[in-house]
């Protein structure tokens, strides 16, 4: 897998952001076009232009125009992490000895390599990054941190927190 570099992960950022402006506005037909497409967008064009009582091209157009606005990241699937075989899901707190820069440049680049980490947030506070882990089972999850967290020299510490059961997993957002 190739890293992405500064100027290249710069490119990739909606037209809005690398303007360095604010997120876009949204009008009401926007929020009501997103609101279904988070509930199925694998709808036909022509229905959903019909719900929203628009023709299809505008309808087409508004969607285009929130892809590249950066609104609209991706159309995706939504699979059940146990239906295929991730039987371990863990938040990893981990706070790097020294916060610099480079070194947390270095740590980000590591994680966007590790098929198991699927969500690297940097966080205010006394914690640097807070992790979602998804494997098989405990012996892959113990491989994990011992890879990569236990040693590595630059991890001053981390902490597991094994989820037991998820009472909420929800991908749509309130717009």
């Amino acid at each position: 897998m190739k890293l992405i570099d500064h100027e290249m992960f710069a490119l990739l950022q909606p037209a809005w952001r690398q303007a360095g402006m604010s997120a876009p506005a949204l009008d009401r037909l926007d929020r009501r076009l997103l609101r279904l497409l988070q509930q199925n967008n694998r709808r036909r064009l022509r229905d959903l232009a019909e719900e929203l009582s628009v023709s299809a091209p505008t309808c087409l157009r508004r969607m285009r125009r929130l892809e590249t606005l950066g609104v609209i990241r991706a159309h995706a699937a939504l699979l059940d992490p146990r239906r295929v075989g991730f039987g371990v899901v863990a938040f990893v707190e981990v706070s790097l000895a020294h916060s610099s820069g480079s070194e947390m440049t270095a740590f980000e680049r590591r994680m966007q390599r590790c098929p198991e980490v699927i969500q690297c947030s940097e966080l205010a506070g006394e914690v640097d990054y807070l992790l979602t882990v998804m494997v098989a089972d405990m012996p892959e999850f113990a491989d994990f941190t011992r890879r990569q967290l236990a040693d590595d020299r630059r991890v001053r510490s981390y902490r597991s927190l094994l989820v037991m059961r998820q009472t909420k997993n929800e991908y749509v957002l309130p717009i």
